[in-house]
């Protein structure tokens, strides 16, 4: 039962997982160490500036600025509330965001979540009981979605307008607004 063939056969077994964990990864050019980690902004911290990091980040505080943590899942939770612009490749949303939500995966809109903005997303989940008002562009190839996401050099990809990108009539403010990317709010009486 307790052969010496079998014991040195445990070490072999023993050698297999470290090479298992770089290929974990989804991206050599991701940092090794993300998975399991994750940031928090608590419940009482509010930042104003811009957030970028490399890791999941939970939202439970206040962010006034971008959000910029485009290769990992940023989720807002019930008491979380962000003014500015999310870029993330995936993002869950219970709170409150006033702003662009741009997603490379996925948005997830919960049953407590408060939206005012746009949703750029190739797939949008919007639970029953959610409030959202704005537009919703969920076409894979939107220009917004594509230079946001394309090279590490754009931490933040506000309104770029690419050639090409010009509404069928200029002088359409509105349309020149939404081909640029742009969010247009009006307030109401």
């Amino acid at each position: 039962m307790f052969s010496k063939h079998k014991s040195a056969s445990v070490p072999a077994d023993h050698t297999e997982p470290p090479p298992a964990l770089p290929q974990s990864a989804t991206s050599a050019d991701e940092p090794l160490g993300r998975v399991g980690r994750s940031a928090t902004i608590g419940a009482h911290t509010r930042i104003e500036g811009n957030v970028i990091g490399e890791e999941e980040l939970i939202i439970d505080g206040q962010v006034v600025g971008t959000v910029a943590f485009k290769r990992n899942t940023v989720s807002i939770g019930s008491a979380g509330r962000v003014e500015g612009d999310i870029y993330a490749q995936t993002l869950h949303v219970a709170g409150s965001v006033e702003g662009r939500l741009i997603a490379s995966h996925k948005i997830t809109v919960h049953h407590t979540a408060h939206i005012v903005g746009t949703i750029i997303t190739p797939c949008l989940v919007l639970e029953d009981g959610a409030v959202f008002r704005g537009n919703i562009d969920m076409d894979a190839e939107n220009d917004v979605l594509l230079s946001a996401f394309e090279g590490s050099d754009q931490k933040t990809a506000p309104h770029t307008k690419t050639q090409g990108s010009e509404p069928a009539d200029s002088n359409d403010a509105d349309a020149a607004q939404r081909a640029d990317g742009g969010v247009h709010f009006e307030e109401s009486p």
